[in-house]
């Protein structure tokens, strides 16, 4: 059960997030793709600049059949063509997110399957909620948009799926606590029921 908590909670962090960069896109469609871009750059060149520290440092017997030397240079090249292709990749963003957003969707279709053998009553508010997620998705895919519209979709979509992933998440976590009181309500009664006995 401490399992199902934690999972919990990392759902309801992973939604808060889609939020949170769902309103940044909004706010700031342009700034963040190219940001995001440079902050992947930076990234590739800080490990590439770590392996080699590390591969320059050790003793030869310590780094056979090590590739430090090859994932340093190749970070840093990788790095450095991230900022030279940065328009090519800030078209790819868009790609990324929407398929982010298609498979928020397709989850969902198992999250509402779940809630219906779980038996809960809102099951097909979820299944709605997953179509029309699906349905975004695909249409930001397909991009028949372009441009900073397509961005600030992309924002609403994200947004969009983080308050359904809440929904969802919420809705079966209260029906797990239902089914675990009952659970405990008949242990006990039927614990009880044999001390009575015993008596």
């Amino acid at each position: 059960m401490q399992l199902l908590k934690q999972l919990k909670w990392n759902l309801i962090a992973l939604s808060v997030a889609f939020i949170a960069l769902g309103v940044v896109l909004i706010v700031y469609p342009v700034e963040v793709m190219r940001t995001a871009c440079y902050i992947v750059a930076a990234l590739l060149i800080i490990i590439g600049v770590i392996s080699l520290i590390n591969y320059l440092h050790k003793d030869i017997t310590g780094i056979l059949y090590r590739y430090d030397l090859v994932v340093g240079l190749s970070t840093i090249l990788g790095g450095i063509l991230v900022i030279i292709k940065i328009d090519q990749l800030t078209a790819l963003i868009p790609v990324l997110l929407g398929f982010l957003v298609t498979i928020s969707g397709i989850l969902k279709i198992q999250n509402s399957v779940d809630m219906l053998r779980l038996g809960n009553g809102t099951w097909h508010v979820a299944f709605a909620l997953a179509i029309v997620n699906i349905i975004f998705g695909i249409v930001l895919l397909i991009d028949p948009f372009g441009g900073e519209l397509l961005v600030t979709l992309l924002g609403a979509g994200l947004i969009y799926s983080g308050l359904t992933d809440l929904f969802v998440t919420i809705a079966i976590s209260k029906k797990l606590s239902e089914i675990k009181s009952e659970i405990i309500v008949t242990e006990t009664g039927e614990e009880e029921r044999e001390e009575g006995k015993e008596e």
